[in-house]
């Protein structure tokens, strides 16, 4: 189950959001950012003043899953259109540290596409504040964890009946729910060569979810661009994977980058 600080710091962040993109209130977003906050966005700045400039925007946002683990808070959803990036509504992924009662860093992906792709890949279920034991949020770590390495890292395909349920089911924008192992063997092997070589940054969990940040390279890069994933996974009962999204974006040449942190 959650701490209370956990659940302190998910309301901090719908505080904080709130203010920026619904109740324009300067006042709350300085009650909820810190001065020196800092920035992993690579079109963003760091510290609040940029956050203030934020004020301006007129689209919104729409939370579907979240987890709260430690310092962290994250969630899974979408911003609404037009925004910064086009007319397309943002499938995202955002990530909060708090510290001392304050939002002090965020990283995030965003990925542009039409509304009915959108809801292909945000589809399912997923629920951060379940409840579960400290032991069961370690097991579905441990099962993350060891995907990463084994089976993405080291192309360890037999290790796929152990980890990942027969009821699997992948959220494709484009082709919706893509259920079974097959789907997952079928990827890794025929459409990135056997292996999925990435340096995981970040890894968090609560509820049945568990979240990753990895910076992907070599044949898994986009467009010959290395790429930033935050994948989620839901697990169930038996500590299997049996639900999965990515967000991914491609990383941002230094030379656009507008602080000197981006992405990870």
């Amino acid at each position: 189950m959650l701490t209370p600080q956990e659940k302190q710091n998910i309301q901090l962040v719908w505080d904080g959001m709130g203010a920026i993109l619904e109740s324009k209130n300067e006042q709350v977003v300085e009650a909820s950012f810190a001065e020196d906050f800092i920035q992993h966005n690579p079109w963003a700045k760091d510290g609040i003043e940029h956050i203030k400039e934020m004020l301006q925007f007129e689209f919104g946002y729409k939370p579907i899953r979240w987890i709260a683990d430690g310092d962290l808070m994250a969630y899974h959803g979408y911003y609404t259109a037009p925004n910064p990036l086009g007319e397309h509504p943002l499938l995202c992924v955002d990530v909060w540290r708090v510290a001392n009662g304050k939002i002090q860093e965020h990283w995030d992906a965003l990925a542009p596409m039409p509304n009915d792709q959108l809801q292909k890949a945000i589809a399912g279920a997923g629920n951060g504040e379940t409840m579960n034991s400290i032991e069961k949020r370690v097991a579905n770590k441990i099962t993350v964890k060891r995907f990463l390495d084994h089976v993405l890292n080291r192309g360890r395909i037999d290790q796929i009946k152990a980890l990942v349920s027969e009821d699997y089911v992948y959220h494709h924008e484009t082709e919706g729910a893509l259920k079974g192992q097959a789907v997952l063997v079928d990827h890794i092997v025929n459409q990135n060569g056997g292996k999925m070589l990435h340096d995981n940054k970040m890894l968090i969990a609560s509820g049945d979810l568990v979240m990753t940040q990895g910076h992907f390279f070599g044949a898994q890069a986009i467009e010959g661009q290395e790429r930033v994933s935050f994948d989620w996974f839901r697990l169930d009962e038996n500590h299997k994977i049996v639900e999965h999204w990515s967000v991914s974006q491609p990383m941002t040449p230094q030379e656009e980058v507008a602080n000197e942190h981006p992405h990870f």
